[in-house]
């Protein structure tokens, strides 16, 4: 396996930062670090190539374009642009399905995208709305068992809706 290919296949699973992706990064980045240093929230980290990535197990994003005002190479879209189409999702490790009471990632989700349902029974259920997640990862990092990941959102509509964030 040749370098390029293997960074390739490593870039396939890295979450890149907010307003950028993997076209952006690799037509643009230098690799330069500047974003890297200037995440308030410590959340980037070098990727493949030592491109940014973003570690959610390490924080949320705060979406405060810090990062894509460090940026002097045109690899991120203009912040008042959608940042990107990640929403949370439930695995199947979360306690909850195991009948074990916890509700960490909801007391850490400002936008009351993750919502506990007492009627499914016993200790109730996790769901999420994914019209109100941001995809912060606020909740991935709070969660003690790791059940919370980020995916990208499979509503077509809503990936495509870049309307400028209010």
């Amino acid at each position: 396996m040749s370098a390029f290919q293997a960074i390739s296949a490593r870039s396939r699973d890295v979450q890149r930062p907010p307003w950028s992706n993997e076209a952006s990064i690799r037509a643009e980045c230098t690799s330069c670090g500047d974003c890297l240093r200037a995440c308030p929230e410590a959340i980037l980290i070098p990727g493949p190539a030592r491109t940014p990535s973003v570690d959610f197990s390490r924080g949320e994003c705060t979406f405060c374009g810090a990062c894509a005002e460090a940026c002097h190479e045109g690899v991120f879209a203009p912040t008042d642009m959608q940042p990107w189409d990640l929403v949370a999702q439930i695995g199947p490790s979360c306690l909850l399905a195991s009948h074990v009471s916890c509700r960490l990632c909801t007391d850490f989700c400002e936008t009351d995208a993750l919502r506990f349902d007492l009627r499914a029974g016993g200790v109730g259920a996790l769901r999420v709305e994914a019209e109100a997640c941001t995809g912060c990862g606020a909740c991935v990092s709070t969660c003690p068992v790791a059940a919370l990941t980020l995916t990208s959102d499979p509503n077509p509509a809503r990936q495509t809706a870049k309307e400028p964030v209010a």
